[in-house]
């Protein structure tokens, strides 16, 4: 199985791999620093010995694949350089971990207990949040923005270690979460939000869009 190097460290913006096999126009790496789509995070940019990566999945054994813009250019057997788009990589870390961070302060504000997250997504420009409530959330904006700022202010360590084969998640000492993606090390770095817009999806359905400030 690929080792998955975005996991030992998140900021690792360079590496070195072997190619293990190649498919079509796809590479499995012996190791890599590229995280795959999944979990609602869109997979990383950048390069393998300069050449453009287009696509990263992970198939059902766990292995890790590179589609690329020349496969011609790689052969089995033979060391590369992978390089992330590091600007990128971190936008969605800080949009991943805004995330988390928005739980905690939906159950600070509405109460643990009575809304229901419905769906979530995330870009390099956002993250979206579905949840089911019977209240209109913007009566309830203001104060989930300033309790949020607030906390990102305050700073505190995201915390991740496994459980078997499930990843855990925790920042500072609020709830618990299960996620694969990839998060930054201090709330602090999230930043605050620049923008927090509701929208409807559907009866008793909300939409949370999160924008964060550069």
């Amino acid at each position: 199985m690929t080792r998955k190097l975005y996991y030992e460290d998140t900021y690792l913006k360079e590496a070195r791999a072997k190619i293990v096999d190649i498919k079509e126009n796809a590479l499995l790496l012996d190791q890599t620093i590229f995280y795959p789509t999944g979990g609602g995070q869109p997979h990383d940019e950048g390069t393998i010995n300069g050449v453009k990566v287009l696509d990263v999945y992970k198939d059902e054994e766990g292995d890790v694949w590179h589609v690329v813009e020349d496969p011609s250019k790689f052969k089995v057997g033979e060391e590369v350089e992978l390089k992330i788009d590091w600007e990128y990589r971190y936008k969605l870390m800080r949009i991943h971990s805004s995330m988390h961070l928005m739980d905690h302060v939906l159950n600070e504000v509405l109460g643990k207990g009575t809304w229901e997250l419905y769906g979530s997504g995330m870009s390099v420009e956002k993250g979206r949040y579905d949840i089911v409530y019977p209240e209109n959330l913007n009566k309830f904006k203001e104060q989930m923005i300033e309790l949020f700022n607030r906390l990102v202010d305050e700073g505190g360590e995201m915390k991740i270690w496994w459980e078997g084969e499930k990843r855990m998640t925790q920042i500072r000492d609020f709830e618990v979460l299960p996620c694969g993606g990839t998060h930054v090390r201090d709330i602090n770095e999230i930043g605050h939000i620049k923008k927090l817009k509701r929208s409807s999806i559907g009866k008793g359905k909300q939409r949370l869009e999160i924008w964060l400030e550069d």
